[in-house]
């Protein structure tokens, strides 16, 4: 498998990729960003936020990681009358991948809800920076995350070089499906 670098772009409204939601309780339940700048996002390894309010969460060198985080906990549930349900969430976000050469990208990205944001020891590649081989597949880890993968990982059980996949504790995904692309024309708009 080729991996190159690539560097990750992510502008305009709704969230962003890799956004860390905490589930954990909060006030504030909503938010909508119209590029990042003065968004307090909580940054790590090589992500960056530039003037012009773009989210660069990778850049030119390989096999790194970039990550973002909303800055506070999120509640999931509810324990009304000892009846827990979920809620539910929605999120919007786009985002470009440039790879540095043309013919050659990265693994990808993944948008991750997880109780925490420490992931000591996680690697770059397959793994998106949120496992590595000892941690994935644990029920320990709490983690949810939808991939948007770019290069396939027979090992790992993807369907094929480019395709969306739901990832529970794990980054073999429980669901995925090839990415398609619609026009309006197409949809019947």
């Amino acid at each position: 498998m080729v991996i190159a670098s690539i560097k990750i772009l992510l502008f305009l409204p709704g969230l962003f990729v890799s956004l860390k939601l905490l589930a954990l309780a909060q006030e504030e339940n909503q938010f909508i960003y119209h590029g990042f700048t003065g968004t307090n996002l909580l940054l790590n390894e090589i992500a960056k936020i530039h003037p012009n309010g773009l989210l660069q969460l990778t850049n030119t060198s390989k096999r790194q990681i970039g990550r973002a985080f909303f800055p506070f906990p999120l509640q999931f549930s509810t324990s009304l009358f000892n009846n827990s349900r979920p809620f539910s969430f929605s999120t919007q976000f786009v985002f470009a991948m440039v790879p540095e050469l043309p013919s050659l990208g990265g693994q990808g990205i993944a948008f991750t809800v997880s109780p925490s944001v420490n992931f000591t020891g996680a690697l770059s590649a397959e793994y998106f920076g949120i496992l590595n081989s000892t941690s994935n597949g644990l029920s320990s880890n709490h983690l949810l995350a939808v991939e948007l993968d770019a290069v396939p990982s027979p090992d790992l059980k993807d369907i094929n070089d480019s395709h969306v996949g739901i990832d529970v504790n794990s980054v073999i995904s429980i669901d995925s499906a090839p990415v398609t692309y619609f026009s309006d024309e197409e949809k019947g708009e």
